[in-house]
């Protein structure tokens, strides 16, 4: 194993859960898990929610070769094991690469610069968008979580690259 080279900052902001399944009886405490490489963090919990706002901003370092961002939902067990409550997987790469192009870039207004469009074949709920705002680059995404009955993610990413 020698260093493991890192490209960049990626800012995860995890804003909310729509219509999360239910794991306490008639309710849920979630809580969300972010994995990217070897590095994992997690949001705090939010009490008896299905519709839960968190707004919590998690950052982590991109390796290379960059990794799938993972995000897994469980429910806080005081007495037992968490529940699963669905997992999602994102491709951060186009977000990574965008965000390279345009490191130096001297636009001040907002610029889609690309666009992951939802389909059959995945699981955003709508296009997911990549775009520079004020000199940073921003993807936002509403994912259904998979293995799990329902319920939807919604989070914005920001890629900081090294040299900034």
């Amino acid at each position: 194993m020698g260093m493991i080279e890192f490209l960049g900052l990626i800012k995860v902001n995890i804003i909310r859960g729509t219509n999360l399944a239910v794991r306490d009886m008639i309710t849920s405490d979630p809580y969300v898990i972010l994995t990217l490489g070897h590095q994992s963090m997690k949001t705090r919990v939010i009490k008896s929610s299905l519709n839960p706002v968190w707004n919590e901003r998690l950052m982590l370092s991109i390796p290379d070769p960059v990794p799938p961002l993972k995000l897994q939902v469980y429910d806080k067990d005081t007495f037992s094991t968490d529940d699963r409550m669905g997992e999602a997987e994102i491709d951060i790469q186009p977000l990574v690469s965008a965000a390279k192009a345009y490191e130096n870039s001297e636009i001040s207004e907002s610029v889609q610069l690309g666009k992951w469009m939802a389909s059959e074949d995945n699981t955003l709920v709508k296009d997911s968008i990549i775009s520079l705002v004020e000199g940073k680059v921003k993807q936002e995404i509403s994912l259904r979580l998979q293995n799990v009955e329902r319920g939807v993610l919604e989070i914005e990413l920001e890629c900081v690259p090294l040299s900034q």
